[in-house]
């Protein structure tokens, strides 16, 4: 019986140089499904314990320009100086969603098209990356508008099928660290939003307090006859699931 090892391993350089000197001495292929102008490299390495001394393994590198992508458009004329103000505003972050599980090889101009095929226009999209600028699996999508975006968050699960891989991905409201708690019953609460409401019926802050003293989250989160965008369900800005 022969026993074979698949896995992968992360190289992280001192300098950008050694990147390059890398890719050059690799072989490329163009044939992507994804028309993003991007190529596969790949370096033929050679073991002293395999059958065949001579193997192709596949390089990745991440391009840093592909953590982010924006559509074009002057959105100084909105009342914004610049692109990091309007995406910090309340109008974006109630477009915005937060997107968990992505693959690998995913950069923000495929999670964008993708998005935009499935569910409508998108102004922008972040794939949020480590110290090393490398992707850590997560990502936000901001919608054009509010329709796009009440449909991704209703999906909540994503298949995603291409030539490389299979993959679902998860879809949630992004959720702010910075927005006050709506209160309980019409009452107001000076308190932070600790928790974010999924439920289509809510999508709203609450703090702790709050979030206990209210009844629709007592009585629908044991109703198995609702359907789960309409559940309650508490989302935090450290976990996306609770």
């Amino acid at each position: 019986m022969q026993i074979i090892t698949v896995g992968f391993v992360y190289a992280v350089y001192e300098n950008e140089e050694s990147v390059h000197k890398i890719l050059h001495t690799c072989s490329t292929k163009t044939d992507r499904t994804l028309d993003d102008g991007r190529c596969e490299y790949y370096l033929d390495v050679y073991s002293q314990r395999a059958n065949s001394r001579r193997k192709s393994i596949q390089i990745i590198p991440w391009f840093v320009e592909d953590s982010q992508w924006i559509a074009e458009g002057d959105y100084t004329s909105n009342g914004y100086g610049n692109w990091e103000q309007r995406l910090n505003s309340t109008e974006c972050i109630n477009r915005t969603v937060f997107v968990g599980a992505l693959h690998g090889m995913m950069t923000a101009y495929a999670l964008a098209r993708i998005c935009h095929e499935l569910f409508g226009d998108v102004e922008y999209a972040a794939i949020d990356t480590d110290r090393n600028k490398y992707p850590i699996g997560s990502g936000r999508v901001v919608f054009v508008n509010a329709h796009s975006y009440y449909a991704a968050v209703t999906a909540n699960y994503l298949m995603i099928e291409c030539d490389k891989f299979c993959k679902v991905i998860q879809i949630d409201p992004y959720v702010s660290d910075n927005v006050p708690c709506t209160g309980n019953n019409g009452q107001w609460c000076s308190n932070m939003g600790q928790y974010f409401c999924r439920s289509l019926k809510c999508m709203k802050y609450y703090c702790a307090t709050c979030w206990d003293l209210n009844s629709n989250h007592l009585t629908t989160q044991t109703n198995e006859c609702e359907p789960p965008a309409m559940v309650h369900k508490p989302l935090m800005r450290n976990a996306r699931t609770a």
